[in-house]
């Protein structure tokens, strides 16, 4: 047994290393892949910020601006002689006129000095509409990267305004720098990559790119290989369309040295394992076996003749001389506890009964304290006192007759103000005359419950769902709408305790408002629809009460029902699981489904048909 054991815990931490260790190293070289990858985008996207701030100190420039509305050659000559590319660490400067007409340009290779040809941005005129010729605002800048007849040119373009940044602008400056395999390697030793750069041939023209950086680029995909993981990502041009397809290479060290530590651990532990198991070995025979075997020989002799008199005669003093003496007196103590545990399971069913009805007097006390609050702000605020005073003044003699019409004026007016303060209550008072009903319904059920069995009735949702939508709190009525579909009342009526169904909705909806208040959805809505199916071969109602609130996760789905379970930080955890349980007492079922945080929810009831004739339901012990 024991080496069976030992075997067992070798496989078992061979399984561990394998299978939960080793992937997290992997995931680990993936991560680093994904990195280094995005890394070289950064670093182009770096290159390109560069160009930033050469552009904005000529673009915002007294003499470009007199350049570009004058067309003095002297600029030239003073400003950008021949080096002056080379000393900007460019290979392109162009100045556009309003109408697209080059005013000057240069594109040159810094080293041989040679003229370059980059195309359309070598031409006398750019259309109109380029991209780099628009531009928002006057102090915007248009950068990214182009492909030209030499590689891909990353570019930026601003206006041209005066040194203080004033306009209008006089036309467009931009700047470019060729990305040649040169560059290319000299960024990758930078960053330390091994890098590999390809056409994007084959591509589609348009691409959704999810970034919205100078230089887009898009997901990062990985491919793996034994000795390396390639991550390639292809970027896009300032038009849209991709442009190059970069490869990172990654060395896949860190699984070489995971597999080194697991192999050394695994041998380890082999070792120290093969110690122990000797040791203990013998420990376990001297000092557990020979007792254990004196106290089960003497276990079935008892079991065997019946006889609760005879006693051990193990005179030790560690755990297993306990455990003898002790043993007698469990005999004598078993059926005392098998009495206290029937006793302790009836107060826990009625402690959990208890907490279920208390959960959902709460739930329905909380709107009526709002309501009676906002009931009491508004009678401090009626103008009993003035009008009190007004009437006194209004009694006495000595009054001025001016005086008196303005009482007579204000005691006029303050009593329309009361009369209307007292119809616009008459609905507040009314609803909290109904929550207070609610309450006494929940007392007065669970007392029948706890005596009888209770009673079951057609029940029809969609009016359940109205009358729990009303009693929701003010600030839960205006953080979500409760959209009542047609479909409800189609379905027909379904067999149930009113009161205890509108409880479940009400718990349903709660949990749906305060959701979406604890997220801060806007426009927050709960749809309530039904079909009809068949469930465990009877026809039953399938209700879906579906939000647009927070959502939940995924490792919560399986536990919302739990008992004390509650994902808000302040709830007991017990309105979903009495509701859960409620369902299932009523032969029906509820469930959940979510596609994740920020995805709402959909919560399913599924109860039975009614027949028209009343049924009561199994009482709790039936």
């Amino acid at each position: 047994m024991v080496l069976a054991a030992f075997v067992l815990s070798g496989g078992l931490d061979y399984g561990i290393q394998r299978l939960v260790i080793m992937p997290s190293y992997v995931a680990l070289e993936r991560e680093e892949a994904e990195k280094n990858a995005q890394r070289f985008v950064e670093a182009i996207n770096r290159e390109l910020q560069l160009l930033s701030p050469s552009v904005a100190d000529w673009a915002y420039w007294d003499e470009t601006y007199r350049f570009a509305v004058e067309r003095n050659a002297g600029y030239i000559e003073t400003n950008l002689p021949e080096g002056a590319l080379s000393n900007l660490k460019v290979n392109l400067l162009n100045i556009y006129g309003l109408d697209g007409e080059r005013l000057f340009g240069q594109a040159v290779e810094p080293n041989s000095k040679e003229t370059l040809n980059l195309g359309e941005l070598s031409d006398p005129r750019l259309p109109a509409d380029h991209p780099l010729l628009r531009h928002p605002e006057i102090t915007s800048e248009v950068a990214g990267i182009i492909d030209t007849l030499q590689g891909p040119l990353l570019v930026a373009a601003r206006p041209i305004l005066t040194s203080t940044g004033q306009g209008p602008g006089r036309g467009v400056l931009m700047m470019g720098r060729l990305l040649n395999d040169a560059e290319f390697r000299r960024i990758a030793e930078q960053n330390r990559l091994k890098l590999g750069v390809f056409p994007a041939a084959g591509a589609a023209p348009e691409v959704a790119w999810p970034q919205a950086s100078p230089i887009p680029h898009t997901p990062i995909r990985l491919e793996e290989t034994a000795a390396a993981l390639r991550a390639y990502t292809t970027i896009g041009d300032l038009f849209g369309r991709p442009l190059l397809t970069l490869q990172v290479e990654t060395p896949r060290a860190i699984t070489a040295q995971g597999e080194k530590a697991v192999r050394l651990a695994l041998l380890s532990i082999a070792g120290a394992g093969l110690l122990v198991t000797g040791v203990l070995l013998a420990m376990l025979h001297w000092t557990v076996l020979n007792p254990v075997g004196k106290l089960t020989a003497h276990a079935i002799r008892m079991g065997a003749e019946g006889d609760l008199r005879s006693r051990l005669a193990l005179s030790r003093n560690d755990e297993l001389g306990v455990l003898a003496r002790e043993f007698d007196r469990m005999t004598e103590r078993l059926a005392e506890a098998r009495r206290r545990l029937i006793d302790q399971s009836y107060q826990d069913g009625i402690a959990e009964m208890a907490r279920g009805v208390l959960h959902n007097i709460g739930n329905a006390i909380t709107p009526l304290g709002v309501r009676l609050a906002t009931l009491d702000e508004e009678l401090r605020a009626a103008p009993v006192a003035e009008m009190e005073l007004a009437v006194a003044e209004l009694a006495s003699a000595e009054t001025p007759t001016e005086r008196r019409n303005d009482l007579a004026c204000f005691v006029e007016l303050a009593g329309g103000e009361l009369a209307r303060l007292v119809t616009r209550n008459r609905e507040q008072v009314a609803a909290i005359t109904q929550q207070v009903g609610r309450v006494r319904q929940i007392l007065a059920d669970q007392e029948r419950y706890s005596r009888a069995s209770r009673v079951l009735e057609p029940v029809a949702m969609a009016e359940v769902v109205h009358d729990a939508a009303r009693m929701l709190a003010p600030p839960m009525r205006e953080a979500m709408a409760v959209m009542v579909e047609p479909s409800l009342r189609e379905v027909g009526e379904v067999t149930a305790s009113r009161v205890v169904l509108q409880q479940v909705v009400g718990n349903l909806l709660v949990n749906a408002a305060e959701s979406m208040l604890d997220s801060g959805v806007t426009g927050g809505r709960m749809v309530a629809r039904a079909v009809r199916e068949l469930f465990e071969g009877r026809p039953v109602a399938h209700f879906y009460f579906e939000d647009n609130g927070g959502g939940i996760s995924s490792e919560n789905l399986t536990r919302i029902f739990e008992q004390g379970f509650s994902t808000k930080g302040r709830g007991s955890g017990l309105g979903l699981h009495w509701s859960a349980n409620t369902v299932t007492a009523l032969n029906g079922r509820m469930y959940v489904e979510s596609a994740g945080l920020g995805a709402g929810a959909c919560m399913h009831l599924i109860l039975p048909l009614a027949v028209r004739e009343t049924m009561a339901a199994p009482g709790p012990g039936e």
